[in-house]
């Protein structure tokens, strides 16, 4: 999951108070955050609470909610380019130093996002050691490559992690493939930029059609959405965003309705095409297997970065904003932890509370509720006691980007 996480809020030293006490960034971007958190929660509470107690089974509608999950890594994966783009961007427009933009950008991911990610490799480590996770820990997941070119390798083990090492390749790629094109030709800025977000658009797609047929639609979870060279375009859809954004800024405004529209029937038709996935063999094992498994993430990326424009600029009503926005915003600076952290606290309430298929459904409801309550809480310790101090380090070497839309 994305990195989108650990960027959606901006940088960390925007988190800046205001005299209202509110923080500056944009309301759009961090609902949408929120809720693609909050879908991640629901449906991994869902599997491992309620699918694990034999309380509730995974078929019929509850089967097709839960699939439709997917789309929130969609959103944190097009709103990491999204956001990450922007911050390229406009670093590149202040420098003509390739080395200059990328080692500073590659500093300030890194001071953010792996000392959190190396602290909850080693929780989920110590609970397999413990016997209250399954899976196993192999050298891959230090350098992120657990599920670079196949699926999981290790029964599971860190499984929520897939995400942040797509996340990972997509902040160490993108600043070389600028580089590259920088080297090969002298160009502007912008073809340079259109160039590398096609590289990071058509090579992970031509990977899907070129994919044997999967049959159903854990095979293709498994070797087809987890798998960094095969998924990576979500990503490369963010930074095209980012660019229209900054480029091309009289077409992201005026049609920004209309793009919406469209990006809400391309994420349907997506996931349409995953819905009859649900029936195993549906696909076929002809030009059309490969084909809709090659659209078929590309329609849920492209509807998501067809929705930005709107997004950026959606009006929140007073009463929302009043009620909600705090809330929201703090959603949204937990994020990453909230992300990390909610598997282990699930395997540790479900061991030392003894939950199983002996539990009623109430009794599991009440811990679905406590679970969230401590996923919180911990996030919110995690997020003020140890992310936000490391990642205040890299101001001393590094200059700061703003990473919010135009």
């Amino acid at each position: 999951m994305p990195g989108v996480i650990v960027e959606a809020c901006g940088d960390m030293n925007q988190i800046k108070e205001s005299k209202a006490g509110r923080v500056a960034r944009n309301a759009g971007l961090d609902y949408l955050r929120t809720m693609a958190i909050f879908i991640v929660l629901a449906n991994h509470a869902f599997i491992n609470f309620f699918i694990y107690t034999e309380t509730s089974a995974w078929e019929g509608v509850l089967a097709k909610i839960s699939l439709q999950s997917v789309i929130s890594i969609e959103w944190l994966f097009v709103l990491s380019g999204f956001l990450i783009g922007t911050i390229m961007i406009r670093s590149f427009s202040k420098s003509d130093s390739w080395w200059q933009c990328s080692k500073d950008f590659w500093m300030r991911r890194w001071f953010r996002t792996l000392p959190s990610y190396y602290l909850f490799l080693v929780v989920n480590w110590l609970l397999v050691a413990f016997g209250i996770e399954k899976g196993w820990f192999t050298w891959e997941f230090l350098v992120f490559s657990q599920n670079l070119f196949s699926g999981d390798v290790s029964d599971n083990f860190f499984g929520e992690s897939w995400s942040l090492a797509l996340d990972e390749w997509f902040y160490f790629l993108m600043p070389i493939i600028i580089g590259l094109f920088f080297l090969a030709k002298k160009m502007e800025n912008r073809h340079c930029f259109l160039l590398t977000a096609g590289v990071l658009i058509v090579l992970p797609a031509c990977a899907r059609f070129i994919y044997p047929p999967v049959l159903d639609v854990w095979e293709w979870d498994l070797e087809i959405r987890r798998v960094t060279l095969y998924h990576l375009d979500a990503t490369g859809w963010g930074v095209l965003a980012a660019i229209v954004n900054n480029w091309y800024k009289d077409f992201w405004d005026k049609y920004s309705r209309l793009l919406a529209i469209l990006g809400v029937a391309a994420t349907l038709l997506g996931m349409y095409f995953l819905w009859i996935l649900l029936d195993p063999g549906a696909w076929g094992q002809g030009l059309f297997s490969r084909v809709v498994n090659c659209i078929s993430i590309t329609l849920l990326s492209v509807g998501t970065a067809m929705i930005l424009p709107w997004l950026t600029k959606m009006p929140v009503h007073a009463f929302v904003e009043n009620y909600f926005g705090k809330f929201v915003e703090k959603i949204s600076l937990y994020s990453y932890t909230i992300y990390l952290s909610h598997m282990p606290l699930l395997f540790l309430i479900r061991h030392f509370f003894n939950i199983d298929t002996r539990s009623g459904v109430v009794e599991v409801w009440f811990f679905v509720f406590f679970w969230l309550f401590v996923v919180y809480a911990v996030s919110s310790v995690v997020f003020y006691r140890f992310e936000l101090p490391i990642s205040r380090v890299r101001d001393r070497f590094t200059r700061r980007i703003n990473s919010m839309p135009l």
